[in-house]
């Protein structure tokens, strides 16, 4: 049995924990720590539900940490097979490199690209002696497997666009969004410039450009640039020779028209997104994390959500030659599982990170080293417990307890 330490119990966090253990078949042990004894409360209510529907044996624990506090991070770590990090961007960095030292496979779903950037440099030192396997959620994550099982169809890419977006089903304020999951890290990735190419060449965009208008099964949305979520991807296609002097590949964030002119106004023409502002003559601070309390304490949240993923790639196929254009579109609602709501946010992201975890255990993937997200094939995440969370979430509950 392997032992697992998730480290924040939150909203997302709570649910990895769970379905972990719910598909996990018995094969690990999870301590679930958290700063907040609500949330850890909160998680043992649901484990407890679960312990009562499922036939294998649970084994779960909670522990109240504080992240913030290095020394009980590393205390907590000992012992441990494998950690995932599920903190806001602002407090993984550095556990990476403790996990590495201590021997605990390393996974985490952020976005950040400084965060990221500190675990790739364990890799680039040679010291590496654990997996180390970053930005493994929805986005940056699933999509990543997903647009890359497109761009494995053709010899050459030329235009690779990635799409998610995390909805209300039933936005009503003039923003038309609700907080799904973290405001703090949609902030950041609102703000952070983005890693795109263009025209073949590596580049930084601004976030919040490149809108453009779609419309899906009657639906309209916008897409704009935000940071974090293409991952390593591009990296990767132009290491396998994928790409050419025209190649275009960028992740866009999907929310319903209007959103991102507001969020425009909001960060850039009142300048919220500034990290360190200087106070004004009045002493307030006009910054991202007071963009974060804004929205925080004005946007109430909603369990009913919805999941969009849509990616086109357009490319020469490998068979004849020829340009042809492929699309890839999953919708995930929220599903009701082992007697809660499950928001798809939390389902989605939960089922990233996991899968990974369990492809892991099972040799699927190099059991050292940095994995990239890319490196797990579709077919592969598919046939995992956690694929059903993409593919068809009514069924997850009925395979698990096998009726």
């Amino acid at each position: 049995m392997k032992k697992v330490l998730v480290l924040g119990g939150g909203k997302v966090g709570k649910s990895v924990a769970e379905l972990l253990l719910a598909c996990g078949q018995g094969n690990y042990h999870v301590t679930l720590a958290d700063r907040d004894p609500v949330h850890l409360k909160v998680a043992e209510e649901n484990i407890n539900r679960l312990k009562d529907a499922v036939r294998h044996r649970i084994e779960f624990s909670t522990r109240v940490v504080d992240a913030r506090d290095a020394a009980s991070v590393r205390a907590n770590l000992i012992g441990q097979d494998y950690v995932i990090c599920m903190l806001p961007f602002d407090l993984v960095k550095g556990l990476a490199a403790t996990a590495n030292e201590l021997g605990v496979h390393y996974f985490d779903v952020t976005e950040d690209v400084e965060a990221t950037d500190a675990v790739t440099a364990i890799e680039k030192s040679g010291k590496a002696k654990i997996a180390l396997v970053p930005q493994c959620g929805l986005a940056p994550g699933y999509i990543a497997i997903a647009a890359n099982s497109l761009a494995h169809k053709l010899s050459q890419v030329h235009d690779l666009t990635l799409r998610v977006g995390a909805l209300s089903q039933y936005p009503t304020n003039s923003i038309k969004y609700n907080v799904t999951w973290s405001a703090a890290g949609v902030v950041n990735e609102y703000c952070e410039p983005c890693n795109a190419m263009l025209d073949g060449k590596l580049v930084k965009v601004p976030a919040l450009e490149g809108l453009e208008h779609f419309s899906v099964a009657g639906v309209e949305y916008e897409a704009f640039y935000t940071s974090g979520g293409v991952g390593s991807l591009i990296d990767t296609l132009t290491g396998e020779g994928k790409t050419s002097d025209e190649t275009k590949i960028a992740y866009k964030t999907v929310r319903y028209p209007g959103h991102r002119d507001l969020m425009k106004f909001l960060l850039q023409d009142l300048r919220l997104d500034r990290e360190h502002a200087t106070p004004t003559a009045a002493g307030h601070i006009f910054n991202r994390a007071l963009a974060v309390d804004l929205l925080e304490h004005g946007l109430a949240r909603t369990i009913e959500d919805v999941v969009l993923v849509f990616i086109n790639c357009i490319g020469v196929n490998a068979r004849d030659g020829l340009r042809e254009q492929a699309n890839f579109y999953r919708s995930i609602p929220a599903t009701k599982l082992f007697g809660r709501i499950w928001p798809a946010i939390e389902l989605t992201t939960a089922a990233g990170v996991c899968a990974m975890v369990d492809l892991h255990r099972k040799g699927t993937l190099r059991q050292t080293g940095l994995i990239r997200q890319e490196e797990c094939s579709l077919e592969a995440f598919n046939a995992t417990p956690f694929g059903l969370a993409y593919e068809a979430p009514h069924k997850l509950e009925s395979t698990i307890l096998g009726k």
